[in-house]
């Protein structure tokens, strides 16, 4: 208020010329605006009416071709062609360009062939733009993917497929569609989308080869195909190294060491471990350096040098964790665990096999969390604390099944039988090594199938069932095994004779089964309980 009341006449008279202007130059812009629309309108009138007058003439010669009367357009259909060929049209103004002009120029005269062209480069040029927003969706998708993987295997599964099918050319959509399917067990799948990878990303990024080639690497050791396996970590490494990528060339470099120790090539796998060295401590790869320490810890185990194999992995749990790499720390405290308990520390094993539970549990890895529950499970029963191994032995159970890894699943179950017959629940042990054995002769492991045969055979031995127990596995091995038990048991009631008979039945099945080493512990049985030299003497003359 103070200001306006500061303002002279001659102030106001300014104001108000200006004031005047501005609602004259409004007046102005209204009355333009109001011009303009009416242009407009009538220019869009008049192209309507063009395009109505073209759509006409062009369905007219439509009808006019038909060579039957019976063929003739109806009015239905005239009118929706006179439509289609009015929006063409349309759209040629809207393009606003020479070509476009020159197009209805030619229709006019009953000449589509330059408004054909255009369309026709519209929508190849078109059909570029959407093949490139579909390759760009595919990646977007891939990458939703990478970070739902951790969480949910499942969704990550479907967002790599929705990737492919955008873009079935991109060799790193089937790369991730394999991570994912080598994550779910779906071993031949993989080894299909990697070999399909492999020829797609011939000729493209040489990064992208060198993973395949890792991947390949992996796929081979797992299926024991070691030759195969040290081939394609070579290919992956020459890569690495000619396109200067150091850290994905440590990578290559361990485990290319590591096939080569399940090869028995010593010398050069340590050759490659102390090359990966030099270059995760010259480009600061911690990560790897943790990595490193953890293989060379299981490395110098093997080796029986205890000492320097915990240096190591301690080396590599401290690592990790100052990383925040919490899978490698959880693999390393594991490890670590495992070696104490080979020494026979078992009170630093049960603390180290708990941190490692704890961390897996913190990552939620069901894998990691079972095989953490069956390694503690283990260690308890050494210590002898029956039950709380059990406990544990059954969470690794439940784990197992429901990661659906039967293969584990008959381990866990077996070692929980073995709880249970320490617990004196004969029932429950017998209820598990059932269990483990059916486990175990889906999986074809041999050793697995005669382990809890014996332990079966034992239960029923120890419940009285003795002519069930010899029945009870297929394995030759185990059944001389059970065969054995009853005769030490008859042995044990008094029954020379009856003992004698199982371990002459024993013996034989053995040497069929040419296992020398149960044959050779029986004969000492037999001269133990007193058989006669003769029946000793008779299988050796029979063979002879």
């Amino acid at each position: 208020m103070q200001v306006l009341a500061q303002l002279s006449p001659s102030h106001w008279t300014a104001l108000e010329t200006l004031f005047a202007v501005m609602l004259l130059l409004a007046v102005l812009a209204a009355v333009g605006g109001l011009l303009l629309r009416r242009v407009l309108r009538k220019d869009e009138e008049q192209n309507r009416i063009d395009a109505e007058q073209i759509a006409v003439m062009v369905a007219g010669k439509m009808v006019a071709r038909s060579p039957e009367e019976g063929d003739r357009l109806s009015l239905k259909e005239r009118n929706s062609i006179k439509a289609l060929i009015g929006e063409a049209v349309l759209a040629l103004r809207e393009q606003k360009s020479w070509t476009g002009r020159r197009a209805i120029e030619t229709l006019k005269v009953a000449d589509p062939a330059l408004a054909i062209d255009v369309f026709a480069d519209m929508a190849e040029a078109k059909r570029a733009e959407a093949d490139r927003a579909a390759r760009e969706a595919g990646v977007a998708l891939r990458h939703q993917g990478a970070l739902t993987l951790p969480s949910d295997t499942q969704r990550a599964l479907t967002l790599f497929q929705q990737a492919f099918e955008l873009d079935p050319r991109d060799a790193q959509n089937l790369l991730a569609l394999a991570v994912v399917q080598f994550r779910l067990g779906d071993i031949p799948n993989v080894e299909a989308l990697i070999a399909e990878a492999g020829s797609l990303a011939q000729g493209g990024r040489e990064d992208i080869l060198g993973l395949i080639d890792m991947f390949a690497g992996v796929l081979n050791v797992r299926g024991g195909r070691l030759d195969a396996a040290i081939e394609k970590f070579e290919n992956a490494k020459r890569i690495f190294a000619a396109i200067d990528e150091p850290r994905a060339l440590v990578d290559a470099l361990m485990a290319l060491a590591s096939a080569q120790m399940k090869a028995g090539d010593l010398d050069r796998a340590l050759a490659n471990y102390a090359e990966a060295q030099v270059l995760c401590t010259k480009n600061d790869y911690q990560l790897g350096l943790a990595q490193l320490h953890a293989d060379l810890g299981l490395l110098l185990q093997g080796l029986g040098r205890f000492p320097d194999a915990e240096q190591m992995l301690l080396k590599s749990f401290t690592i990790a964790e100052q990383q925040g790499e919490i899978a490698i720390a959880a693999i390393a405290a594991a490890n670590l665990g495992l070696l104490y308990r080979e020494t026979h520390d078992l009170d630093r094993a049960e603390k180290t096999i708990r941190q490692a539970l704890a961390l897996e549990t913190r990552l939620k890895h069901k894998d990691g969390m079972a095989r953490g529950n069956l390694n503690l499970g283990t260690i308890l029963f050494e210590k002898g604390r029956f039950a709380e191994a059990a406990s544990h032995f059954q969470k690794a159970l439940d784990l197992y099944e429901e990661v659906e890894l039967p293969g584990l699943a008959a381990n866990a179950v077996y070692n929980l039988g073995n709880a249970q017959r320490a617990l004196k629940d004969d029932g429950g042990a017998e209820r598990c090594y059932r269990k483990a054995l059916d486990l175990f002769m889906a999986a074809g492991d041999a050793v697995g199938v005669a382990r809890t045969a014996g332990n079966l055979g034992a239960v029923s031995l120890d419940a009285g069932r003795f002519e069930y127990a010899a029945k009870e596995s297929g394995d030759p091995r185990a059944i001389a095994m059970q065969t054995r038990n009853l005769a030490v048991l008859a042995h044990k009631r008094g029954e020379t004779s009856e003992a004698c008979a199982k371990l002459k039945e024993s013996l034989e099945i053995c040497r069929t089964a040419k296992a020398e080493t149960e044959a050779l512990e029986l004969k000492v049985l037999m001269g133990q309980f007193g058989c006669e030299a003769a029946e000793l003497d008779s299988g050796e003359k029979q063979r002879a």
